[in-house]
């Protein structure tokens, strides 16, 4: 499923960023392409407009008005300028070539193929001799001078344009090249913001998975002693209540349980529901002085110590009720992991614009493994201590849920046997 994702946001870049490249790269292919071809035509037209007449003698075609066969030539004959490009005419009467005005040294045989490529089309491009030519047929000018002014001759304008379509050729190809590159680029940047983008989705898909399946955990083992104990009344169905109580204490002690369990998930999922309406600013001094003062009757009959170092009238902004409920999972918490004699230390102190929340406690400590995981739903680093107090791993997790959805932090830490969970949440400052 996410493998199809990942491919999905990766085809959606590539063909987004392929359109878009297509776009600009063929709008620059065409502005070039039409300012080439303006250029060409402006060119062709400047050498259409001016006078020739056959200059090369070499090619000997009859003439009806010269009893010899050739075409007199005039003094007057005009060349081309090389300032308009390699170019040459062709002289056609009656629909035959009859001479020529070229700057190049070419036979008889090109400029009658070239003649024959034009056929009846009044201009456009051929292939001669391995260049590209753009040619325009014009009627002769009136004025032009000697037989040229006698006879009514359609002339044929050719200019080489090899230079520019090479120089389109080459801002296609050059187009192609950086197309792919930059394809090639986006393929890669997609992939791996396509791995990251996905990534935390994948992540909490199956940390829901994995709820799920700790979840379902939890309520076999309470369904299945339940399940038990109901066989075991049920084959001593002739049996009195009465005698079978301890079958029913077990029973209620399950469903007691599984209700606790089903609380906690629902308080959890509460939780991360955060209400901005109910965000108003409260003393949490008052707050942890109020749970220490409820949680001291336990310590004390457990045989732990409860420290406290509160400093007053700090206020914060949230949910009182949530915040509170945090500061009873860190002292319920650190009451089951103390051991006899141990010491529970709980300080609020004023840090710059923050109001810190250390809670700590004496004891075995917490592998530097465990630290990272131990804010995870069902997580415990000590199962069987945890299992014996009945906990299901949900406690720090709903704190942790709390702490972020009020806008602070929470953190543990462990070290030479003293372990502290600070949480950090924004102070309102007296006016």
């Amino acid at each position: 499923m996410f493998k199809k994702l990942r491919n999905s946001m990766m085809l959606f870049n590539l063909l987004t960023v392929s359109m878009v490249l297509l776009a600009g790269f063929t709008a620059i292919y065409l502005v070039t392409y039409s300012n080439i071809e303006r250029e060409n035509s402006q060119r062709l037209n400047s050498v259409s407009s001016m006078f020739f007449t056959p200059n090369r003698p070499d090619i000997i075609i009859v003439s009806p008005n010269n009893e010899n066969g050739n075409i007199e030539f005039s003094q007057e004959t005009e060349y081309l300028s090389l300032d308009y490009g390699i170019s040459f005419v062709l002289f056609v009467k009656d629909g035959q070539l009859m001479s020529v005005n070229s700057q190049l040294d070419l036979s008889e045989e090109v400029y009658r193929e070239a003649y024959a490529q034009v056929g009846d089309s009044q201009s456009g491009k051929i292939v001669l001799e391995g260049r590209t030519w753009q040619y325009e047929i014009s009627r002769n000018q009136s004025g032009m001078p000697g037989i040229m002014q006698q006879e009514n001759y359609t002339r044929i304008v050719f200019l080489d344009i090899t230079n520019s379509t090479k120089v389109l050729t080459t801002l296609a190809l050059t187009l192609i090249l950086v197309g792919l590159v930059v394809l090639a680029a986006v393929f890669f940047i997609s992939y791996r913001f396509a791995v990251r983008a996905v990534a935390p989705i994948e992540e909490n898909f199956n940390r829901q998975k994995q709820f799920v399946a700790d979840a379902s955990h939890e309520l076999r083992t309470p369904l299945a002693i339940i399940g038990a104990n109901i066989d075991a009344i049920t084959a001593s169905a002739k049996a009195k209540v009465e005698s079978q109580s301890e079958w029913f204490g077990y029973i209620r002690a399950e469903l007691l349980r599984t209700g606790k369990l089903v609380d906690d998930l629902l308080y959890l999922a509460k939780s991360e529901i955060v209400n901005p309406q109910n965000r108003q600013p409260f003393n949490i001094s008052t707050a942890c002085e109020t749970a220490c003062a409820s949680m001291e009757a336990v310590f004390y009959e457990n045989q732990k110590i409860l420290v406290t170092e509160i400093s007053s009238d700090i206020i914060v902004v949230g949910e009182s009720d949530k915040l509170q409920s945090v500061i009873y999972i860190l002292l319920d918490n650190a009451g089951k992991y103390t051991p006899k004699k141990g010491t529970i230390t709980v300080s609020l102190q004023s840090e710059g614009d923050k109001a810190v929340l250390r809670v700590s406690n004496t004891g075995e400590g917490i592998a530097s493994d465990d630290l990272k995981k131990i804010f995870e739903r069902f997580y415990r680093s000590d199962k069987s201590r945890s299992s014996e107090s009945g906990g299901f791993g949900l406690g720090l997790s709903i704190a942790k849920t709390i702490v972020e959805s009020q806008g602070g932090s929470i953190g543990a830490n462990s070290e030479n046997g003293l372990t502290v969970f600070t949480v950090k949440l924004k102070q309102k400052k007296n006016n």
